[in-house]
């Protein structure tokens, strides 16, 4: 009977055993992947780089696409303008950051909502030239699949998705202006 005992005791522990080994093993596993999972910081110029190039690359694989002159127009009209709104912004993120030097150094009250303002904007264009470049990088890859499959509808939505990313841009070049006219004023 002890000996039962012993050998059922003994049977739980190595069941506990090897479920912990595995919990441990898949902890380590995820632990990797999303350790390598998340990109290394790209430098902002890189932004500008990389829109050049694919815009470049855009174009000759227009050439050479079955899509029908108005598409390609469409899609010409959209990415031509691109590299220069991600330069933009690239350049207003550049002047928010010697702002906020200068807004550091000052001993307002007010200058508290002003870093705040700063800060929520170069968040905003920080994300928006990650969206831009992942929108930009896709349209070569769709333009590849309409020339095997004519997956126009998927086209048509990137497109669309460069239209609004070249209004959000125009849109933080707005904001800010305006802050940097609050700025002055004050």
């Amino acid at each position: 009977m002890q000996f039962a005992v012993a050998l059922l005791l003994l049977a739980v522990v190595i069941s506990i055993v090897i479920v912990a080994v595995f919990i441990m093993a898949a902890a380590s596993a995820m632990h990797n992947a999303n350790k390598h999972s998340v990109p290394p910081k790209m430098p902002e110029s890189q932004y500008v780089t990389d829109a050049r190039k694919l815009v470049n690359e855009i174009k000759e694989t227009l050439k050479t696409s079955p899509l029908d002159g108005e598409q390609r127009a469409a899609v010409l009209r959209q990415v031509r303008d691109v590299p220069d709104n991600v330069a933009k912004a690239v350049h207003k993120l550049h002047r928010l950051r010697r702002l906020k030097k200068i807004a550091k150094r000052a001993e307002d009250v007010d200058t508290v909502v002003v870093l705040s303002d700063i800060k929520e904007m170069e968040q905003r264009i920080q994300s928006e030239l990650r969206h831009t470049h992942e929108t930009l990088l896709s349209v070569p890859v769709s333009l590849m699949k309409v020339d095997t499959a004519r997956s126009d509808r998927n086209l048509d939505r990137i497109v669309t998705e460069l239209s609004a990313t070249n209004q959000r841009l125009n849109d933080i070049a707005a904001s800010y202006d305006d802050l940097k006219a609050q700025q002055s004023f004050s």
